[in-house]
């Protein structure tokens, strides 16, 4: 009888020092901002260094990269982590916290994390140019322009480098690409659309 009782005190010691709280992962990331992004089938989850989940699955998490890496998993950078909505056939960007709260609507076109406080983002303006009397309808032209923006979505800083849009070309497959990139925590470099030359500005 004895040796059962120390059998099931150990059995009850083993259980609470080695616990599974979550099973069947498809992929676990490094810690970024003290979460770590966990993936099971196509959902993101992440859980704090507790394995407790600080934002619950789902299917709107977008893959972090830097001009130089393509990371494969969603993570956090100043307190923000990319996700996107599909709105008429095209991917809008836009920005969760660590609460798993919007706090940046999807609007944007193109979006990169954040570095030092500051994002780049592309968004698509329309502007009616006139009125097609045969077809009745407005003749419209689209643009694409570039802002830098602050965690809180406020616009520090429009770039010069304007370009006219067909918008028809849009889908989820064929994103614009960033005429810009920043080079430090205040300097961004802007590349031209006429010279395909870079101008630098500190902001």
């Amino acid at each position: 009888m004895k040796n059962v009782i120390i059998l099931f005190i150990c059995l009850i010691i083993h259980s609470f020092g080695y616990t599974q709280i979550i099973k069947d992962l498809d992929e676990i990331s490094p810690f970024h901002e003290e979460l770590s992004a966990i993936k099971k089938g196509g959902d993101w989850a992440f859980i704090n260094a507790e394995g407790i989940k600080a934002i619950n699955f789902r299917n709107d998490l977008v893959f972090g990269k830097t001009e130089e890496i393509d990371f494969g998993y969603p993570f956090f950078s100043d307190g923000r982590c990319l996700n996107r909505e599909l709105k008429d056939g095209a991917y809008y960007y836009g920005y969760i916290d660590k609460n798993g709260k919007q706090v940046i609507s999807p609007r944007y076109l193109n979006a990169t994390n954040f570095e030092n406080g500051y994002a780049i983002v592309i968004t698509l303006e329309k502007e009616i140019i006139g009125y097609n009397e045969s077809l009745g309808k407005n003749v419209v032209s689209y643009t694409l322009r570039e802002y830098i923006i602050d965690t809180s979505g406020k616009t520090i800083k429009e770039l010069d480098n304007a370009r006219n849009y067909v918008k028809s070309k849009y889908n989820t497959k064929n994103v614009p690409r960033f005429y810009s990139k920043f080079i430090a925590p205040h300097l961004i470099a802007v590349q031209t659309t006429d010279a395909k030359k870079y101008n630098i500005y500190k902001f």
